[in-house]
Formats: structure tokens, C-alpha cells, sequence
């Protein structure tokens, strides 16, 4: 029996504007930061903003709820600088110019990464405040529309993994269809023809929400032309369905956290919510560009969700769309036509992820431990190979013993007792191991060995 885990916005990108001839940066920035992308040509690793949190103070929920106080400087095309605040968060900024002063230029492009949301509990309306915050503080002046550029929306539950026959069972009104292997599935379609008028004022950050119904515009209605099947080894591992503007993902969380340290730790999270989990974790992911969003259309007025406001109103209608006309799984059986299938109960899970008034975009939270992107025992292990090399060398390997050395930095790496002693016992094993693999490739045995033999 299938069961929902979680669900919300993953990757989120946000254009921010500004009234007309308002936006500027505060002395001494602009060449700071010019410095600092020159040095990232050099340095890719020393162009570092520290104390960015006087001007841009933007939360660092991952890291005890305090702020960010460095973020790197890099080059980025369309606009002067990118910011990015420990690679959670990207922020592009524009130079003061005459036309980046227009009230209809993006002076500011914001990616908030789907683990910086997993962070901020898939709040999307906190972490816009967040960066409305943030860019008020550094301009002086609060962006007066915050327009979506993107948007993942996503659920993921456990169930029974699928086969590459399943594909059929997946329903569409496209006329065409390809199956692509790994990586032949590239490249983009045309964005489909506009649907009604963007309102050029009006109250883009108004709370006053549509009293219209939305609308998928007729180009959107065929559904997906393009599809890819995936393995791993022997194993499915996932479905894409469309390219380009829109795009569908149905694939295992399980396979992607046999080499992802991020997915192992997601599914651990998912265990302390939930309980154990004994299926396949599925991920379904519809990821929506400005294309897309711009096509989709409030009946009467015109008006597409790109505006943040209209966007978290129109999330679950939205979804209702995606799911339930664009892309649909069909039950098994013997039908004469897989249009005649009913909706497998599976995917009537997947359209429950999102209902009107309940929170769009937010979605159950996962929160209950801090969320690692890095494996910091992995690290310490590669760190210990990497110095068992330099004592090669510097020919002092196996001539000195630095066993409890290292069983003391693996220790500290945890965060209580009971943590401490395990990482102790894992660093004592890793040294061993990693002493004979050293000694083996320099053509060395262990001294021990030497008297008292090889063990069997």
C-alpha cells in the first residue's frame, strides 16, 4: 500500500523588480564586488564576501537559524555578480545602469536550492520574505514584484518500484512519443503560444487573490511529446516525460541513495516521520519555466501565475492540471485501451499532495535532524588516504603511528557520547584498513607482518 512521505517546492527561482529609477547598492559595493570576481578568475576558491550579512542579511536555517557572513563571488552571464551564500542560495545581482534602474528589469535573480528548502520546511512564502528582506536592506528600497522564473513541485511516497513496462501505463493526449535511453534524451521544444495578456500594473504583490478559476492554455494540452526510461544496472531508476519548459520526473529515491549521500539521508528523515520504510521511495517532480508559467492563465482576467501571490494560490490548481490531465498513471489490467484504465491508486496518492487552501508550496515538513549535504565521515576517510600519501612521500609511512590521532578527529566529528564512541570505533578500523591499502601500493608490508607472517 502506497503512503505519502513529503511533498512542496524543491528548486525555486524568483526575479525580483524595482520601482522605476529606485534600485542602487551602497557605496564602495560595486567595487568591492568587482574585486572580488576578478579574484574568482584566479581563485575560485578565495573570491569570499565575508561579512555579507551587514549588507544582505539572508537566514541560514541549516546552520542553527543564524544568518549567512560569507558568500563567494563569481561570474554569471546576464548579469555583473553572482552571490552564493554556501551554495544553498544563488543570488545574481545587476550594476547600477540606466537600464537596470526600469521598473520591467530584473534587477535581482534569487535560486533557492531544494535542500535550502528542505531547511526552511518548504516554507516558500518565509523564504521569499527572507530575500525581500535581504534586498531591501542592501538597496534601500523593497522589490514591489516578486515574479517565479521556476518551480519544482514534487511529492514523494513509497511504494512498489516500477518496471520499464509501466511506461504504457502512463496517459497523455501527445500524438508522438520517443524512448530515449541515459542521455540521449537532450535538447528543448518550442515554448507553446501565449494565453492572455500579462498585465503590464497592477498589484503584483497585492493579497488579494484571483476570484477566477485558472486555465491551461490550449498549447499546453497535448501533454508530453518527449519521454526517457532510465536503469541503473538491472534496476529502473526512473521516467522523464517532456523537455524543454515542462517537464515530468518519476524516479527512485531508493536507487539515487545507493550513490547520493543527500537521498540516504532524506530516506533516514523520512524513517524518523514516518517509520520504518520497507518500498521504493518515488519521487514525482513537474518542473515549470517561465514558459510554462506565462501559458498558464487566470479565466476572465488574463493573468498568468508568474506573480508570487498568484503562483501559492494557484499551486494546487495547478497540480490538479499536471496530474490530472497532462500526465496520468493508469491502473493494470486487461483494457482493450489504457485510456479505459481507471487511475491507479498510486497516482490518486500523487494528486492528493496539494489541496486548495492547505498550505500550497509548503507541504509536510521534514525537519526533525539537522540535514547534511556533505558525508563528513566520508570526508575524514578521504582526508586520512590523502595523508597516509604524504607520508609515503615523505617515506615516513609505517614508521610512525598515528592511529589515535585519528580515532580522536573522527570522534569530534560527532555530536554526543554515544556518537563520538562509534565514530571512534569506525576511525580505529578505517586506519587500519587504509595503513594496509597505503603500504600494498608503495610495496610495503607491515612490520608485524614481517616476523609473525601473513595472516590467513
Amino acid at each position: 500500500m502506497a503512503r505519502l512521505l513529503g511533498y512542496g517546492i524543491d528548486t525555486l527561482v524568483v526575479n525580483l523588480y524595482w520601482p522605476e529609477g529606485v534600485y542602487k547598492l551602497p557605496e564602495g559595493v560595486e567595487d568591492t564586488l568587482n574585486e572580488l570576481k576578478d579574484l574568482y578568475r584566479r581563485d575560485p576558491e578565495g573570491a569570499i564576501w565575508w561579512g555579507v550579512d551587514a549588507y544582505f542579511p539572508l537566514p541560514n536555517p541549516g546552520n542553527g537559524g543564524g544568518l549567512f557572513e560569507a558568500a563567494l563571488v563569481q561570474s554569471t552571464r546576464h548579469y555583473a555578480w553572482q552571490l552564493s551564500f554556501g551554495g544553498l542560495v544563488f543570488v545574481r545581482v545587476s550594476a547600477v545602469k540606466d537600464t537596470t534602474r526600469r521598473k520591467d528589469f530584473p534587477a535581482m535573480r534569487v535560486e533557492f536550492t531544494g535542500t535550502y528548502m528542505l531547511y526552511a520546511g518548504r516554507d516558500a512564502q518565509k523564504v521569499v520574505q527572507w530575500v525581500l528582506d535581504a534586498a531591501e536592506n542592501l538597496t534601500g528600497v523593497r522589490p514591489v514584484r516578486v515574479q517565479v522564473s521556476r518551480a519544482d513541485l514534487f511529492v514523494d511516497l513509497e511504494g512498489e518500484p516500477f518496471k520499464i513496462t509501466d511506461l504504457d501505463r502512463f496517459t497523455s493526449r501527445s500524438r508522438v512519443r520517443g524512448l530515449y535511453s541515459v542521455g540521449s534524451a537532450d535538447g528543448g521544444v518550442a515554448p507553446g503560444l501565449q494565453a492572455g495578456a500579462t498585465p503590464i500594473e497592477g498589484g503584483p504583490m497585492s493579497n488579494t487573490l484571483p476570484a477566477t478559476r485558472l486555465q491551461a492554455a490550449a498549447s499546453l494540452s497535448d501533454g508530453p511529446e518527449y519521454v526517457g526510461a532510465f536503469l541503473r544496472g538491472r534496476d529502473w531508476s526512473g521516467f522523464t516525460f517532456g523537455r524543454g519548459p515542462l517537464m515530468a520526473r518519476v524516479y527512485s529515491k531508493s536507487v539515487e541513495a545507493k550513490s547520493r549521500y543527500s537521498a540516504r539521508l532524506l530516506l533516514k528523515l523520512y524513517e524518523e516521520t514516518h517509520g520504518p520504510i520497507t518500498g521504493e521511495v518515488v519521487r514525482v517532480e513537474f518542473q515549470l519555466t517561465t514558459e510554462v508559467l506565462r501559458e498558464m492563465v487566470v479565466v476572465g482576467d488574463g493573468t498568468d501565475v508568474r506573480d508570487w501571490d498568484t503562483f501559492l494560490w494557484a499551486v494546487p490548481a495547478m497540480w490538479s492540471y499536471l496530474t490530472g490531465g497532462w500526465l496520468v498513471l493508469r491502473d493494470k489490467g486487461n483494457y482493450t485501451y489504457t485510456w479505459d484504465a481507471p487511475v491507479d491508486p498510486f497516482w490518486v496518492l500523487v494528486q492528493s499532495a496539494f489541496t486548495e487552501g492547505g498550505g500550497a508550496g509548503k507541504g509536510e515538513l521534514v525537519r526533525d535532524t539537522v540535514f547534511r549535504r556533505l558525508d563528513p565521515v566520508g570526508l575524514a576517510k578521504q582526508a586520512l588516504g590523502a595523508f597516509l600519501t604524504a607520508l609515503a612521500a615523505a617515506s615516513r609511512l609505517g614508521k610512525v603511528d598515528l592511529k589515535e590521532w585519528w580515532i580522536g578527529a573522527f570522534r569530534a566529528l560527532g555530536s554526543d557520547m554515544e556518537e563520538r564512541e562509534k565514530l571512534g570505533k569506525e576511525a580505529a578500523l578505517a586506519y587500519s584498513k587504509a595503513l594496509q591499502r597505503k603500504l600494498g601500493a608503495f610495496g610495503m608490508m607491515p612490520e608485524k607482518w614481517r616476523f609473525e607472517g601473513v595472516p590467513a
